[in-house]
């Protein structure tokens, strides 16, 4: 059960985005602090629904796919790519979103515990101007960007540290977004019962600078600093694994705020998201 649980958990960690987390960039900087497993490879399809604050009154479908490779003994490559639908009242936008790599590898560990290093980067290959649509409609978020981290685990328990580097400003032609630096503080659970996995996690995100956009009112290329968009935002999510016959596995998840962030000009902020998927190994 416990190969599993370790191949559920890095499909989840990946597929849970972009629309999951207020404030984690589209298969970003929440990718970070998962690990992988030596054990095989394993494919994951998910499917997510998400909805936004009352203010911007927009929903998301996605459909999430993700690869983990097992490169060597202690080391792994996870990568992935999400096809989105963004609807509000200002129209609808649909199509792929960033592409997602991450190399994880092992520094120290046994059989109880591991600490790894994580390093990676989100590729905007996502088309972010359909119908001259604010950010918060568009499938991607027109940077390319690094992600760092590290992770420290349990058979039970993690913790980690995430960072994500901004690559710039987006050539979306309404908000031309330059969005700043991610902080991500995560710790997580994971117990089982009978042939189940649960799992629950709490992700603190701090954005170290406002969010910078295009003015409207000033002709040319004059840019204002978004206010309060650099706030605290904190998330828990639960989880649950469910296997099935050979190596596969159902995924269901889902995830709140617990502390909100007023603005959404890049349009990462939920009320709330849902999720289910496969997950196969090989």
């Amino acid at each position: 059960m416990k190969r599993f649980i370790g191949v559920a958990v890095i499909v989840f960690s990946m597929c849970f985005q972009p629309n999951t987390f207020a404030q984690c960039s589209d298969a970003g900087v929440c990718t970070i602090g998962k690990g992988h497993t030596s054990l095989h490879h394993s494919l994951g399809l998910t499917y997510s629904y998400g909805q936004s604050t009352k203010s911007d009154d927009l929903s998301f479908h996605s459909l999430h796919l993700s690869v983990s490779l097992s490169v060597f003994e202690s080391s792994g490559l996870m990568v992935s790519i999400p096809w989105s639908r963004q609807s509000g009242p200002l129209g609808s936008t649909s199509g792929l979103g960033d592409l997602t790599l991450v190399w994880d590898q092992e520094l120290a560990g046994d059989s109880d515990r591991r600490v790894s290093l994580q390093f990676g980067g989100k590729l905007a290959i996502a088309s972010v101007n359909g119908s001259n649509l604010p950010q918060r409609y568009q499938s991607g978020l027109g940077t390319n960007d690094v992600l760092l981290g590290l992770r420290y685990g349990t058979s039970h328990w993690t913790g980690s540290l995430g960072y994500q580097i901004a690559g710039g400003r987006s050539e979306n032609a309404a908000d031309q977004l330059k969005r700043g630096d991610d902080l991500l503080i995560r710790a997580g659970y994971t117990t089982e019962w009978n042939d189940y996995s649960f799992s629950g996690e709490v992700l603190a995100i701090k954005r170290l600078k406002e969010s910078s956009v295009r003015n409207p009112l000033i002709p040319g290329n004059a840019f204002y600093d978004v206010p309060k968009s650099d706030q605290f935002q904190v998330n828990i999510l639960g989880s649950a694994f469910i296997p099935l016959q050979g190596s596969s596995m159902i995924q269901l998840a889902a995830a709140a705020p617990l502390l909100k962030r007023e603005v959404n000009v890049d349009g990462l902020t939920r009320s709330i998201s849902l999720s289910a998927g496969l997950v196969f190994s090989f």
